[in-house]
């Protein structure tokens, strides 16, 4: 339980509010708002039965503004499944820094506004926030893809999002690769094929030069490092600011399968096939 004192607020706030805030925090600092509705996917989407979750707690610093109550906060949804192996897999898309719980996770955050609150002599602090939202992305019996958002503001012009996506074996639990997929001896071709799409999809030539209006490394195109897969392609996410300004958002680039099958391993492709099977099986 984290207790509201007078030396922790930003500002003096007034009599009644400062009761209300210290009575909400003495209650409990964290709300769980837990859903108890079970999320089915129709057929042609996700076939699989799990519970989103939400956890969400407020920092006790508040700030107060022309009359207008602030503090900062943190909140994070995840799925909850009946496998405690594909929970801990949700847990990894959650602490990749290492926190040993999601309790942690939040924490930190938290403690880093309060950090910069004691350690600032800022008027009228702004207050942050962070919100990760962990998803089912394709999933079948065999593999699953999981989606990590996260978009945070601690000052600043803007706030900054990312996206993380990992595709898991889900008969041995493990993390999949993309040379699951891709031959390494064929990896150059598929990038090509992938330049392809991308100059398509972006509406240039051939020969456009990719140096100007994106930050790939001397103008050669290369890869996301967030890949993911559907029942019909090789998808490939790129964050804000990797290849583009941040004004410009997200780019999503889809590779159809029928059009790399030959830079695919065997083992990309018996995955490949059930998951068109599986798919079919569902329609």
């Amino acid at each position: 339980m984290l207790t509201l004192t007078f030396n922790t607020l930003i500002k003096p706030l007034g009599t009644t509010f400062l009761a209300l805030a210290l009575l909400a925090s003495c209650q409990s600092n964290k709300t769980d708002g837990a859903s108890k509705q079970m999320v089915h996917r129709e057929p042609g989407q996700d076939t699989i039965v799990y519970r989103d979750t939400t956890l969400q707690e407020f920092s006790p610093y508040f700030t107060e503004h022309e009359g207008k109550i602030d503090t900062s906060y943190v909140k994070v949804t995840y799925p909850v499944f009946q496998d405690s192996n594909m929970n801990k897999l949700v847990q990894e898309n959650i602490l990749f820094d290492g926190e040993p719980d999601i309790a942690t996770y939040m924490g930190n955050f938290l403690e880093g506004y309060g950090n910069f609150v004691e350690e600032n002599d800022i008027n009228v602090p702004l207050a942050w926030f962070k919100v990760t939202e962990v998803s089912v992305g394709t999933y079948t019996p065999e593999i699953m893809l999981l989606k990590n958002f996260t978009y945070d503001f601690s000052g600043g012009a803007h706030g900054n999002s990312f996206e993380l996506w990992n595709v898991y074996d889900l008969k041995n639990y493990r993390k999949l690769p993309l040379n699951t997929f891709i031959s390494e001896n064929k990896m150059k071709e598929f990038t090509k094929i992938a330049e392809k799409f991308f100059r398509e999809d972006e509406g240039l030539t051939d020969t456009t030069d990719l140096e100007k209006d994106y930050f790939f490394e001397d103008g050669i195109f290369t890869l996301a490092a967030n890949y993911g897969i559907t029942k019909d392609s090789i998808v490939f996410h790129y964050n804000p600011y990797e290849i583009k300004p941040y004004a410009a958002g997200t780019t999503t680039l889809q590779i159809p399968y029928e059009a790399v099958m030959d830079c695919m391993t065997q083992t990309g492709k018996n995955y490949i096939n059930e998951i068109k099977k599986y798919f079919t099986s569902i329609q």
